[in-house]
């Protein structure tokens, strides 16, 4: 049962990856139309999670802050996510960023007494110089000025938000799932419409960005709880690797086949030892 949420969390991420490189290409070309469309999207998951919330009916403090903190970095992440997809190529972009999961992988052997061979630690360091490698320019899709650290920011605030899930996860309150991503998700609306400068005239947000608002949200709503839950079952070596490695390779396929990306052969080298490099990670 556990790898079959694995599954929908995963195929939830293809699914906002995908829809967010649309949008961040075609219409979401500034800072207050990338907050904007987040707020439109956090929308549905305050109202999911704070129903589901209300029925559970637990409270507590710690719950809350630790949410709001998640709050803030999941809102600072899509953000840095859709800018980084609005200036490069999705394959590598999302290579980059989901590879964070070896910052939550290795705080489960740090901080939460979960063990980590040598071998996992080579992985590791073999992933990190496959990063290196796939940072090449692409062949047939524009990069833009400043994408590659837009990538490295996403990429920390997402092994962030790893973090932070096994810390909820490995405390006293960790059945408050459903308070913790409310309370996070009201915070990143806050936020995402204070940033968005509210409801203007000339913004380019029809009934598409809307529809795709409301579909990210879903999305969001699967993976956060999902994952959250699982961050509690499996092991993060083990499932942080795999959850984000398939989002990796099912992303790849999705940009090459349906947004025509092409790899070059140096790109393409990074992406497969970056993907084997996840796969030893895991199996180590």
């Amino acid at each position: 049962m556990e790898y079959l949420l694995v599954a929908i969390s995963m195929l939830s991420m293809v699914l906002q990856n995908s829809l967010f490189n649309t949008e961040g290409k075609r219409t979401l070309k500034t800072r207050e139309d990338r907050f904007f469309f987040n707020a439109a999207m956090y929308t549905v998951c305050i109202l999911l999670f704070a129903a589901l919330a209300i029925i559970v009916g637990k409270f507590s403090w710690f719950t809350l802050v630790i949410g709001l903190v998640f709050g803030l970095v999941t809102s600072l992440s899509n953000y840095s996510k859709l800018t980084a997809l609005s200036k490069g190529p999705m394959h590598i972009t999302v290579f980059i960023t989901s590879s964070s999961m070896i910052i939550s992988a290795l705080s489960g052997a740090l901080f939460f007494n979960e063990s980590f061979s040598v071998g996992k630690a080579i992985a590791t360091v073999m992933l990190l110089g496959f990063i290196y490698i796939s940072l090449g320019r692409s062949g047939n899709t524009e990069i833009k000025k400043g994408w590659g650290i837009i990538c490295i920011v996403t990429f920390l605030l997402q092994g962030i938000i790893g973090i932070l899930q096994k810390v909820h996860q490995t405390s006293q309150y960790k059945d408050e799932i459903f308070l913790f991503l409310a309370s996070a998700f009201v915070f990143s609306f806050a936020f995402s419409a204070i940033l968005s400068g509210g409801i203007k005239k000339e913004r380019i947000f029809g009934k598409r960005q809307y529809i795709f608002a409301v579909v990210c949200g879903l999305c969001t709503f699967l993976m956060n709880f999902l994952n959250l839950k699982l961050s509690g079952i499996l092991p993060s070596q083990i499932f942080f690797p795999l959850v984000n490695g398939g989002a990796i390779v099912i992303s790849s396929i999705v940009s090459v086949f349906f947004f025509k990306e092409k790899l070059t052969k140096t790109q393409l080298v990074g992406l497969v030892g970056g993907f084997c490099s996840l796969i030893l990670i895991c199996l180590l």
